[in-house]
């Protein structure tokens, strides 16, 4: 069962130490199998607009593509995903990045001709499963920024539990805190009723399922 850190401090003062609250629960029956932080952004990937791409006569499989990070000078990137047009704005892996899959981003040339970085799909970011072109973004969105910070992203950590079929009162948020901090008697039971909306869970549930 998926626990969130943000909504455990809503409902009562849990603290900060995350290593600390999975002990703790743990300790009380409720087996702390992963804590996992969702919705953080790759450093060194910014937002950059396509300005044009070209296709050179030796390359099949890939094509140039210009770039503006917000700086006014335009960098050029070999790509392999040909579903951008100018205009769009998308993620740009600038060199010395090291993605998620442990890759660094260097300048290797293609055909002699260096390329400023890597243009990234979802999936290369940690944003979903989808690898069959580059991440277009938002319509408007800033250029030159972390494209999670220009995204408004936001870190958010996970506790994964392996409760038993005897534990029923610790399904949920709410029966894992009262839990947790039942003997302190400092449950917000107000906050309680709102989190505990079946709308709401559903919702949240599902964005952080997508992270």
């Amino acid at each position: 069962m998926k626990i969130v850190h943000s909504w455990l401090s809503d409902l009562a003062p849990v603290g900060d130490d995350t290593e600390a609250i999975a002990d703790a629960l743990t300790s009380l029956g409720m087996a702390v199998e992963s804590v996992d932080v969702v919705g953080a952004s790759v450093p060194g990937v910014i937002t950059a607009r396509v300005l044009r791409t070209e296709r050179h006569p030796d390359a099949a499989k890939v094509h140039r593509v210009f770039v503006d990070a917000g700086d006014g000078a335009e960098r050029h990137v070999w790509c392999g995903a040909f579903n951008m047009k100018p205009g769009d704005v998308i993620p740009l892996a600038t060199p010395g990045t090291v993605m998620p899959d442990g890759r660094t981003i260097e300048p290797k040339p293609i055909l002699g001709i260096s390329s400023d970085g890597m243009l990234c799909s979802a999936r290369e970011l940690g944003l979903g499963d989808d690898h069959s072109g580059i991440l277009i973004l938002p319509e408007g969105t800033p250029l030159g920024l972390p494209y999670g910070e220009a995204l408004g992203m936001s870190t958010e950590v996970v506790y994964d539990l392996d409760l038993t079929r005897n534990r029923p009162d610790c399904w949920g948020h709410l029966g894992v805190v009262r839990r947790q901090n039942g003997a302190r008697h400092d449950v917000d039971e107000t906050v309680s009723v709102r989190a505990s909306s079946p709308r709401r869970l559903r919702v949240s549930a599902a964005r952080v399922g997508k992270r």
